[in-house]
């Protein structure tokens, strides 16, 4: 029977031509998406490893709360320097400070992309060891007025050394001399974002406040640990701030940072997981077709001795030939996906750091695995078909196909696609997860049930078909004669349209509810943003100074945003607005209590979450901001707004009070 399988491979390739296909492309995407991603995180592990190499130990203020990769934390005492640097086994110590500074080109607009990487400022350190910028030419700046910018954005913008460039900062826009230009542990840029480097004087200035710094860096002496230098410099520093080593300092910074673009990979392996399960149906399909195609060469391999265990394990053979020979040249393939996609995100705009491409054991055997497992788990069904079919069959011009009239099939098929259909709707109340097992359960229905309807539904759209003569007679016949193979035949293409339809309405449905609470819930005219996505960036608070005094303009209100968890939950983007001016640009219904005695402890929450929680005016609401905890009181409970304002806010001085940033994240304007 091995023989025989072998020989009915090598004599019909064309027909599992689209099966091994099929197989290809699932293992194919599944392998770039996993080598793509092993190969970022490689190569951002790598270059963060290096740009803190020099790093022994590091003194910073202990966050309450987990920050992404460049978002800012509390900061400490500058002065707490000398105590450091006069620590047993202390080599060299330096400052960091970092904060938000965005290069503006020649051409008068800002250098990269806030939407797709951050901008960094920070001090320029003279300590090389402590240091992960290195200079490409020119030299460190000496002045108050110069600055050094990363080689990436010198090249973009087209700066050379001795340029006069404009730099965005919390302040007003300043211009400085380009002294020089550097590379950050051997990259161009740091991680594809833009960096202006200045004195420690000026980044105080400009990033931080007077008298603070992010943190110290510290290199040890000659036969000093990690260890032993961390243990030395907390015992004198106190436990007022933290101590780690660099090894720590690298593994957070490279956990961190993964986290930031775990969302992609996520999202990746989505697509390749729909691209699996298109497969899987066009697989199932190619075999049933087969099998049916075969009935009676099978039925006539029963009849002289095969037995039905023989012919199913001959048809799962074919199938496991057919996913090993594709899956393995869907593993070459893949590693051409992944230099694609590589290439892709550049064109976007997504600079991705130079290193060689990391192909794991782990990536290649569990995409090798997944593509012949659902080749065969595909093949499977087919398989025991074929092993039921009788001798007698091989007697018979034609294989009733009786699918179209099984109960049990119609009674599942109903079961199943109610089921999805009902965690759709669930699902759409806020809970993704649901959205996605409804959607495959729905899918899985509609296909159980397709046979049944496909009769009925053939002859009906086969009407005017009919009405076009012989050939359009033919065709509608055809497919009500099988309706199993129909039905099998569409469900590809029913997935294909499905996806295409499902991203078409989300992206409808989404402009259409932003559109439509923009002109229901915004009473203002402009709004202003960075176009950033996280804390480390924004816009000078001078700007909201500036518009308010601009003639034409009667409302200015300022937003930030902060890293939080609020009663126990936690959140990237809990809001901070100037609560005397918000309610005068935002539709916020009726509002009990008052916005205007929010001041630094007070918090305003929407009614819908006051319910939730069983908050009343008066209420406390314990918080958590990385620079520590406080607790808020309930000053006002308002009913509109919530896709604007969220479900609770503070006042700005709040935010301030426990360590927010002086950046807008947005500034709405209502005037004329």
């Amino acid at each position: 029977m091995f023989r025989l399988t072998i020989k009915e491979l090598a004599a019909r390739k064309l027909r599992l031509l689209t099966t091994a296909f099929a197989v290809l492309l699932g293992v194919a995407f599944m392998a770039g998406t996993i080598v793509f991603t092993d190969t970022i995180g490689a190569t951002f592990d790598s270059v963060l490893a290096e740009a803190n190499e020099g790093v022994d130990a590091y003194v910073r203020t202990p966050s309450e709360i987990d920050l992404g990769y460049g978002e800012p934390g509390p900061r400490l005492d500058a002065s707490l320097i000398d105590t450091v640097a006069s620590a047993d086994g202390v080599d060299q110590a330096a400052l960091r400070i970092n904060g938000y500074a965005q290069l503006v080109g020649l051409d008068g607009n800002p250098v990269g992309d806030l939407a797709k990487s951050p901008a960094f400022g920070s001090n320029w350190v003279d300590v090389d060891e402590l240091n992960p910028y290195e200079l490409a030419s020119g030299h460190a700046p000496a002045s108050g007025d110069e600055i050094v910018i990363d080689k990436a954005s010198a090249d973009k913008a087209g700066y050379h050394v001795g340029d006069i460039a404009t730099v965005l900062t919390k302040s007003e826009p300043q211009q400085f001399t380009i002294a020089g230009i550097a590379t950050f542990a051997g990259e161009d840029s740091p991680a594809g974002a833009t960096a202006v480097l200045f004195t420690d004087a000026t980044a105080t200035e400009l990033l931080a406040e007077p008298g603070q710094a992010d943190a110290i860096a510290v290199t040890a002496d000659p036969g000093v640990s990690q260890d032993a230098a961390t243990a030395a410099i907390q015992a004198a520093v106190g436990n007022d701030v933290e101590v780690i080593t660099g090894a720590t300092l690298i593994a957070q910074d490279q956990a961190a940072l993964a986290a930031d673009i775990k969302a992609f990979s996520v999202i990746m392996l989505v697509f390749a997981f729909v691209a699996v399960f298109v497969g899987a149906f066009i697989i199932n399909n190619t075999f049933s077709i087969t099998v049916a195609q075969r009935t009676r060469d099978m039925a006539m391999l029963r009849a002289i001795g095969a037995s039905g265990r023989q012919v199913k394990r001959s048809v799962l053979t074919e199938a496991l030939v057919v996913g090993v020979l594709a899956s393995a040249a869907g593993l070459v393939a893949g590693i051409g996906v992944a230099s694609g996609l590589r290439v892709l995100m550049s064109v976007f705009g997504f600079e991705m750091p130079n290193g060689p491409m990391v192909i794991s054991s782990q990536a290649m055997i569990l995409s090798f695995a997944v593509g012949v497992g659902i080749t065969v788990l595909s093949a499977w069904l087919p398989a025991r078909r074929a092993a039921r079919i009788a001798p007698i069959a091989a007697l018979r011009e034609v294989n009733v196909d009786r699918s179209a009239s099984s109960t049990k099939r119609a009674v599942v098929g109903t079961v199943i696609t109610g089921g999805g259909i009902a965690a759709l709707v669930a699902g759409l109340q806020g809970e993704l997860a649901l959205v996605g097992l409804g959607a495959l359960a729905t899918f899985v229905g509609v296909a159980v049930l397709s046979p049944v309807l496909a009769r009925p539904v053939a002859k009906l759209f086969g009407l005017p078909l009919r009405a076009r003569g012989l050939a359009g007679e033919l065709a509608t016949r055809n497919a009500m004669r099988n309706p199993k193979r129909t039905a099998r035949t569409a469900a590809s293409l029913m997935i294909g349209v499905a996806l295409v339809g499902f991203i078409t309405v989300f992206a409808a449905s989404a402009k259409s509810s932003l559109a439509g609470s923009l002109e229901t819930e915004f009473t203002g005219t402009h709004i202003v943003e960075t176009g950033g996505y996280d804390n480390s960036v924004g816009l000078s608070p001078d700007l909201a100074d500036e518009l308010r005094v601009t003639p034409g303009v009667d409302v200015v209100t300022q937003a930030r945003t902060s890293p939080a968890v609020v009663d126990g939950s936690a959140t990237d983007f809990f809001s901070a607005f100037d609560a005397t001016t918000v309610d005068e640009v935002f539709k916020l219904g009726s509002v009990e209590g008052s916005l205007d005695s929010l001041g630094a402890d007070g918090i305003a929450v929407s009614a819908e979450e006051a319910a939730t929680k069983g908050w009343t005016l008066g209420s406390t609401v314990p918080a958590t901001f990385p620079g520590g905890d406080t607790t808020f009181v309930v000053e006002a409970i308002y009913s509109g707004s919530t896709d604007w304002v969220g479900a609770m806010f503070v006042d700005l001085a709040a935010l301030r009070a426990n360590g927010g940033d002086d950046l807008d994240y947005r500034v709405y304007v209502a005037g004329e």
